[in-house]
Order: C-alpha cells, then sequence, then structure tokens
C-alpha cells in the first residue's frame, strides 16, 4: 500500500505517467490472488469488481484512475483490520497481563514458583499484595482486598477473607491471601469468559450472514448491470463507448459492497467489548441484535431479584420479660449447638452486635420443629410456632399474621409464655426497584417474576419491586411456557435467572441472562449473555449497548447506501470521475468504521421516566 502510493506520487512530481503502471501493478498484486480465489468458487466478491474497475481503466488510458481504485481499495481493507484489531485489544491487554507463574506451597511449607497452567486442583498457592491471581479458588488463609474490576466491571474493591472464592485475573489488594485452588488454569472464569468473548466475537450474525449473502447475489447483478450501461447506451446513439464504458467503471466502483459488508462486524465486535470491561459476557452479536428489540422482561425470585441468602428480617419481643437484645442472646444461644442452615444466621447477629452467649445444657435439636435447652436452669424452646408453644400449652402465643415472604416463621417460648418472634427470609436486592422502574426507558413494556415460590411470596416480592405481573408455584417447565405466552402478548422476551431450575426458561426466551457469580453452571453455560457481577444495573446498561448497537449499525446502512447512491447519480450525470467513486466507496467505509468504534465507548443511559420510583433498599412488607 506504501509503495504504490509512493509511486502515484512520484508519476505526478516528476510527470512520468510511466510511474503509475508500475503502481497499478504493485496495488494489483494481493488483490489478484483474491480475486482469483473468488472467481474458482463461483462467487464474484469486492475483489473481482476492484480489480475490474482497474483493468477497464487501463483499457481507457485511464491509468491515473485505475491505480487510484486499487490504492484507496487497500486502504479500505488497511482500515477495516486496524478496526477489528481496536474492538479486541481491550479483551486482549486483559489476557496479556494473566501472571505466567504462581507461588505454590508445597506440602513441606515451603514455596516454590511454578507455571500456572501446572497448578492441579486442590493445590494451595499464596498470592502477594499488589499480584494479579492466576487461578480460581477460595481463600483458606489471610485477609485482604481485592480488585474484581477487570473481570466483573465492580469499581470498589471487595473483602476476602477464608472461605470466600477469588477469581483468576483479579488483583489481590494490601494483604497476602492463602488460595485453594479449585480449576485448573483452562477452566478458570477468565479463561472461560476470554473463549466466550473469542467465540462471540468470530461467529456471524444472522445481519452479518444476510448482508454477506445479499453481497454474493448483489455483486453479480452489479456486474451484469455495468455491462448494460457500457453497451446499450451507445448502441441506441446516447453517447460514445469510451463515455459509456467509464460510466459502466464507476458503477463497478461504488456498487463495490465494502461498507456495507463492514456495518454490522465492527460496530458488534466492539459492542461486545465494551460490555465485557463492563461486566457483561455476551455470547454472541445476535444476542445484542435480539436484546436491542426485547419487549419482556422476566425475573427469577430467589438469587436474582432476591440477594439468595435468608436474613433475619424482624425479632418482635412479644413479652415485657426480654427486649430485642435479650431475646437474640437466647436464640443465638440456643442456636449455637444446631446444624440447621438457619442457625448461621442467628450466631452471625449476635456476633455483630458484640452479644455475650451463655451456655446452653440439655440440649436437644428436633427435626422439622427447632432446638430446646436449659440456660441458667430454665427451659427454652425455640422454633416452629406450635412446637415451641407446647412448652406452655396454659398460655398459647398470641403471634401476628405471617409474613408471607418469610422462609420461617419462629417463636421463642419459656414455660411461662411465648417471649419473641423471629422472621427468617430473603431480601430484595436493594438496586431492584429503580433497575425495574428504570426498564421502560430501555423499551421495556412489560415486567415479570416468575417463580417456583408460593403465590403469596411471588407476589409480595413483585409489589415490593414493581414489576407488574407475579407468578409463583411454577415447575421449570412452566416458566419457558409461559415466557411463549408472553412473548405471543407483548414480543421478544428476556429472561434473567441463576439456577438449574432457570434452564428451560433461560433456554426458552429470546434473550436468556444468567447472574455470573452466584448462578450455577448449567445456567451460565445456556444463557446468551451473563452479568459477571450479581448486580442488576448492569440489565439496563446491556439494553442501552444493545440498542446503541442497532442504531449504530441502522446509521453504517444509511450511510454506507446513501453516499454510493448520490456519486452514481452524479456518475450518471457526467459529474463523477472514477476516483472519486474510489474515493467515496473508500470514504463510506471510514464512516462505516468510524461510526462502528463508537460502540466501544459508553452508551447513553435514558433518563428515568417521570413517576418511577427511586430504589430504596427496599424488602417486602405484609
Amino acid at each position: 500500500m506504501a509503495i504504490s502510493g509512493g509511486l502515484i506520487l512520484l508519476a505526478h512530481l516528476l510527470d512520468q505517467p510511466g510511474l503509475l503502471l508500475a503502481a497499478l501493478a504493485v496495488a494489483a498484486r494481493p488483490i489478484v490472488g483474491k480475486a482469483w480465489a473468488e472467481l474458482a468458487s463461483r462467487r464474484a466478491g469486492m475483489n473481482v469488481l476492484m480489480l475490474s474497475a482497474a483493468i477497464g481503466a487501463v483499457f481507457l488510458r485511464e491509468w491515473n484512475e485505475g491505480a487510484m481504485v486499487l490504492f484507496l481499495f487497500a486502504i479500505a481493507r488497511w482500515l477495516e483490520k486496524m478496526s477489528g484489531e481496536k474492538a479486541r485489544s481491550s479483551i486482549e491487554a486483559l489476557r496479556s497481563q494473566m501472571p505466567a507463574q504462581a507461588h505454590l506451597i508445597l506440602p513441606d511449607g515451603r514455596e516454590a514458583d511454578v507455571l500456572a497452567a501446572g497448578i492441579q486442583v486442590g493445590d494451595t498457592i499464596r498470592v502477594k499484595p499488589g499480584e494479579r491471581l492466576p487461578l480460581d479458588g477460595t481463600v483458606t488463609a489471610g485477609q485482604s482486598t481485592v480488585d474484581e474490576s477487570a473481570l466483573t466491571g465492580e469499581t470498589q474493591p471487595v473483602a476476602k477473607e477464608p472461605g470466600q472464592p477469588v477469581f483468576a485475573g483479579t488483583t489481590n489488594g494490601t494483604g497476602t491471601l492463602q488460595v485453594e485452588v479449585t480449576r485448573p488454569v483452562e477452566a478458570s472464569r477468565f479463561s472461560r469468559i476470554m473463549l466466550s468473548v473469542q467465540e462471540a466475537q468470530a461467529a456471524k450474525t444472522r445481519l452479518q450472514t444476510s448482508l454477506e449473502r445479499f453481497a454474493d447475489l448483489y455483486t453479480p447483478a452489479v456486474i451484469g448491470l455495468a455491462l448494460l450501461v457500457a453497451v446499450i447506451p451507445p448502441l441506441a446513439g446516447l453517447g460514445p463507448f469510451p463515455t459509456w464504458i467509464h460510466s459502466a467503471l464507476v458503477l463497478l466502483v461504488i456498487a463495490c459492497p465494502c461498507a456495507l459488508v463492514l456495518a454490522a462486524p465492527v460496530t458488534l465486535v466492539g459492542a461486545m467489548a465494551a460490555a465485557a470491561r463492563r461486566g457483561i459476557l455476551v455470547r454472541s452479536g445476535d444476542v445484542l441484535e435480539t436484546a436491542a428489540g426485547v419487549r419482556v422482561v422476566a425475573f427469577d425470585k430467589t438469587g436474582t431479584l432476591t440477594v439468595g441468602d435468608p436474613d433475619l428480617l424482624d425479632l418482635v419481643p412479644l413479652s415485657p420479660r426480654v427486649d430485642r437484645s435479650a431475646a437474640l442472646t437466647l436464640i443465638a444461644a440456643l442456636e449455637s449447638g444446631s446444624e440447621h442452615p438457619l442457625a448461621r444466621v442467628f450466631i452471625r447477629r449476635a456476633a455483630e452486635a458484640g452479644l455475650a452467649l451463655p451456655a446452653v445444657d440439655a440440649f436437644t435439636a428436633v427435626r422439622g420443629q427447632g432446638v430446646e435447652g436449659l440456660i441458667a436452669g430454665r427451659r427454652y424452646r425455640f422454633g416452629t410456632p406450635e412446637w415451641a408453644g407446647a412448652l406452655c400449652p396454659t398460655l398459647p402465643p398470641v403471634l401476628p399474621p405471617e409474613r408471607a415472604a418469610c422462609l420461617t416463621v419462629s417463636v421463642l417460648c419459656d414455660e411461662q409464655g411465648p417471649l419473641a418472634l423471629a422472621s427468617l427470609g430473603d431480601r430484595l436486592r436493594p438496586e431492584a426497584a429503580a433497575v425495574i422502574a428504570d426498564l421502560p426507558a430501555h423499551g421495556i413494556i412489560h415486567t415479570v417474576l416468575l417463580s417456583g415460590d408460593r403465590h403469596e411470596t411471588a407476589r409480595e416480592f413483585g409489589l415490593a419491586a414493581g414489576v407488574q405481573e407475579s407468578r409463583g408455584r411454577l415447575a421449570p417447565e412452566a416458566k419457558g411456557a409461559h415466557l411463549a405466552d408472553l412473548a405471543a402478548r407483548y414480543g421478544p422476551t428476556l429472561m434473567l435467572g441463576d439456577g438449574i431450575n432457570d434452564t428451560p426458561a433461560l433456554a426458552a426466551a429470546d434473550v436468556g441472562v444468567a447472574m455470573g457469580t452466584k448462578g450455577t453452571d448449567a445456567a451460565l453455560a445456556t444463557a446468551g449473555a451473563v452479568l459477571l457481577h450479581d448486580d442488576l444495573r448492569r440489565l439496563p446498561l446491556l439494553l442501552a449497548i444493545a440498542r446503541r448497537t442497532r442504531t449504530l449499525i441502522r446509521q453504517n446502512i444509511a450511510l454506507a447506501v446513501g453516499l454510493k447512491l448520490a456519486v452514481f447519480g452524479l456518475s450518471l450525470a457526467g459529474y463523477a470521475t472514477l476516483w472519486l467513486a474510489v474515493l467515496a466507496d473508500t470514504g463510506a467505509s471510514v464512516l462505516v468504521v468510524a461510526n462502528g468504534l463508537r460502540a466501544l465507548g459508553d452508551p447513553p443511559l435514558p433518563l428515568r421516566p417521570a413517576g418511577s420510583r427511586p430504589g430504596a433498599n427496599a424488602s417486602p412488607r405484609s
């Protein structure tokens, strides 16, 4: 490209037309092979068009225009290559920073630096302050904060302590961590993200395939039309052959589908790279194309719309003999001997409050009912209202109505009567209400909560979150059937879920989106997009990226077609030269590439519709 450009410049400076032929030959060399390959496969592509135009220019002794045709075409192809590399650079930059070695802790306690690829599941590694983690694992010793922004888009460092997961590609803070490896290098979350992004960027979307198929039919038609333009008008006495052959060559050049074929891929690759940088993994360009037209968003409840961890929602004293702290102390003391999953909720809350737990004697755990024991010589029961209340049958507990959202309503009793009522349940994500209030600004006309939980529970959480429809007692297959019904009534659907039971719905929806941190492997494999950080605010961001991508692709198609039509009109009127046609074709490609690369930036987020509710830390209340 540089050589042919230099020869063209010298030809004009030295007034040596022969150098133009040399420039044309140099520029034609890579194009001839590609044009021959196109003809060998019985298809005429853009290389055939450009080479035909250049050969025609030579026969017309328009050497300058022929050389410019191929030189500017080479510039267009170079710009296409550079745009693709720039769109992928944000992902490749992170890949290049991954550590090749890890600090392996040997059985005798010594430390050895070994290749990360050689680390086995179950090995323990040490991660020092400021280092990037080479593998996924679980913290076994040490405390620190980890910057997960490169993987999840979360800007705030995340505190890590023993028992918590850490991921390859994230950066350790100021503490030293010992990590037990849970996945080999090739199976880490980072590696799976890289593989998915590569596959997504390599795959062609339905729109790309349609444009390329159109180009395959369009190019032979243009060649045929150019032959007619070159032959019929002169035979009809409308002008000399050279004039109409020149117009036919302009038609060949201006009709080259370079910019049209570039309209989608540059934009889609940039959009997927932008989404990945913001903690959203998009598995294919088709997902973005479909998400741009989504009209219905369906949510799973547990772990998606809610936090997914049971917590103490309320603790209400039922007797003047105890206050809230005293009740929590007694309950935590009783639960400290229990293996029930909910027991740790009370123990954690007591520890957070700095409460000292008394000793418990004669402890008994009754499966499905609760716990019982002696504290300071007094017998207590904590569990189901019926069982705990049996300790004082002469004075049954007077309980407030059970809240539908609770997983468990338990009562603390002694032999004199009920002391306290504890309500345990899940909590709505703090950002849920604000996110759902923002969805109409992204083209969503209907929201629905699909849950396998009780109807009352689903309805109460749905009301707190602001969804328009709530359905409970749905089997996994029933969620998929309900999505099909919603699609028939409203249009394309998006399902957001995290569990194995959500996989049928994720597959049935037009777009399936999984919560990445707590999502099961089945949900992550089924979904078309993954929110790498469990933050619902990334859902409107995904929709904004998708809608902007669609807008940019439409703009690119309009630019590619509109500019070519304008120059072809000038050609028919006798005002367009061959090099101007090439310049217009190259200009269209440059504009399409430049416009497509805007997808790498932040999408404009619409303002919340007037009258929508702010996203307070909402929890269901009966």
